[in-house]
């Protein structure tokens, strides 16, 4: 069936409904012909006739603007009226309410329900109101009165079975007309969202056509994405507890655009993150939400961002580097004078172990952190050969890690390493691991019990735990990037966790952060056993 052009229909209909009018003016005709001979004694001519030159001049201007023109409204708002009012006069000559033709007002409702829909509707059915009034007032009140229905039998009784005939069949074929054209309209609809459905599953990309806010069309893809939600209401999937988590607010509507992560094929295939744009489509009330996957592209600016970032950090801690030699090089310098001092002159016993621990501290610190700003300006070759630089017990390493972030608090640490304690490995990595797992403990659960336990097995297992609140979904999936801190601004700097993985992995280990069965965090770090002898 070849489909017409939206400006071709509306010509088809103007011209249908000129001829139905033509085929009314000669009903109309017939009748005050009847009525001329006597047949309907008491209609008034005149007013008939003026009702039918109304009607004749009407229906040419119409068909001259369809010339014209190739078109007209589709509403027929002004057309509806005028057959609404050249029928009321026809009726008041022929006597108004007590003609059975009154009927015939349901004509215009249904011509202004098929031509011109609800724009249309109202205001026929008002017109005919009014006109059906003015009817029943015009037996009422002589005065209104021009004309009275009063056929001489038996053609009173033929005319009234006439006009319920006419008024029947007539009402059949608008059905008819109505149903077909809502058919029609359907089997296109049909046809549109078979093409729309056609184009948008060959698209790679999600797509879901909404009407008001209800989903009536999905692609394959979506379907991938949210699983089969036509007929249901449209969700924002980057709303998370009422808001959006980026993109635009999803509050009060559909957004113009959200970024939200996603997993395909129902969850079960690898997490990707998606951009949704909405946008509008010709129809009311209709819009089209596409879901375009943006992995690649996001993951790509995040690199950038985080590559300009350590470059930055890196260009800075030279600096600082450089400038902490002179000051670190002053303290080594002192910590040996006051080792030096507590072997000459006489010191009590209990004092002389403690200045005497943490003076060792001070010397070794120093020379660890001289060896770290050595590395950091390129000169590794340069560090100083002490026994601290090589390798030591892991018991040793995790006590040093104590001292550090426990000065005076050390009871807060229960080690349990069983045979993991004295298996050798480098030092320098291992404390600085230890010291960003303990200080994350302690700022967890501040002044809680902290646990440190060794496993040996086919591999060095040590887990730190504390009996904080454990870890945040969302912070789960950042723990080991570069900047991302939990903690308040001041505290942290986001590079404790990403530093001890580095260090674990170029230890050939594995470093994770879970949430423990009972409460907490638990920190894993898993080494390779050292060699042998």
């Amino acid at each position: 069936m070849t489909a017409l052009t939206p400006r071709v229909e509306r010509y088809a209909r103007l011209q249908w409904l000129i001829r139905l009018r033509w085929l009314a003016l000669a009903g109309v005709s017939l009748g005050a012909g009847l009525a001329a001979a006597g047949l309907v004694p008491g209609v008034n001519i005149e007013v008939v006739a003026a009702a039918v030159a109304v009607g004749v001049l009407t229906n040419l201007f119409f068909a001259w603007r369809g010339r014209q023109r190739g078109e007209t409204d589709d509403r027929h708002v002004g057309q509806a009226v005028l057959d609404t009012g050249a029928l009321t006069l026809v009726i008041w000559a022929a006597g108004g309410a007590d003609c059975p033709f009154l009927v015939f007002y349901v004509f215009p409702v249904l011509l202004a329900a098929l031509l011109g829909g609800r724009a249309a509707l109202w205001p026929t059915g008002a017109a005919c109101a009014v006109g059906i009034a003015f009817q029943f007032a015009a037996v009422r009140a002589d005065w209104l009165r021009v004309g009275t229905w009063d056929p001489i039998a038996p053609y009173d009784r033929a005319l009234a079975i006439g006009a319920l005939a006419l008024t029947v069949g007539m009402a059949a074929y608008f059905a008819t007309r109505l149903s077909d054209a809502l058919r029609r309209q359907m089997t296109a609809r049909q046809a549109a969202d078979a093409m729309l459905r056609l184009a948008f599953d060959g698209l790679d990309a999600g797509v879901e056509v909404i009407e008001g806010d209800t989903i009536t069309l999905q692609n394959h893809r979506a379907a991938r994405l949210f699983g089969g939600r036509i007929g249901e209401r449209w969700r924002c999937p980057g709303r998370r507890d009422g808001r959006c988590v980026s993109g635009g607010a999803c509050e009060g509507g559909m957004p113009e655009r959200c970024q939200f992560t996603r997993a395909d094929d129902g969850g079960r295939g690898p997490e990707q993150i998606y951009e949704m744009l909405a946008l509008a489509l010709p129809e009311p009330r209709r819009m089209m939400a596409l879901y375009v996957e943006r992995t690649a592209e996001v993951l790509g600016q995040r690199r950038l961002m985080l590559t300009e970032r350590l470059a930055s950090l890196g260009r800075a801690v030279q600096g600082v580097a450089h400038e902490l030699n002179t000051p670190l090089a002053t303290i080594q310098t002192l910590g040996r004078d006051v080792l030096d001092a507590i072997g000459v002159g006489p010191v009590p016993a209990e004092v002389r172990a403690d200045i005497d621990e943490s003076a060792r501290m001070i010397v070794d610190e120093v020379q660890r952190c001289r060896r770290i700003t050595h590395a950091l300006l390129g000169r590794a070759s340069q560090l100083d050969p002490l026994p601290a630089a090589g390798e030591a017990p892991v018991g040793a390493a995790i006590e040093r890690a104590i001292a550090v972030v426990f000065t005076h608090a050390r009871e807060r640490v229960q080690v349990d390493l069983g045979g993991v304690a004295g298996a050798p490995l480098p030092l320098d990595p291992l404390v600085q691991i230890f010291v960003n797992l303990l200080q994350n403990a302690g700022d967890a659960d501040p002044g809680g019990p902290i646990t440190v336990t060794g496993y040996r097995g086919q591999a060095l297992r040590i887990e730190v735990r504390d009996r904080g609140p454990g870890l945040d979904p969302e912070a789960a999936r950042h723990l080991f990037e570069p900047f991302f801190t939990t903690k308040p601004p001041g505290r942290g700097t986001g590079l404790g966790l990403y530093t001890s993985y580095a260090l674990a992995r170029n230890l050939g280990g594995e470093l994770s952060l879970t949430d423990h069965p009972e409460g907490g965090a638990l920190a894993t770090l898993t080494l390779p056993l050292p060699p042998a002898g």
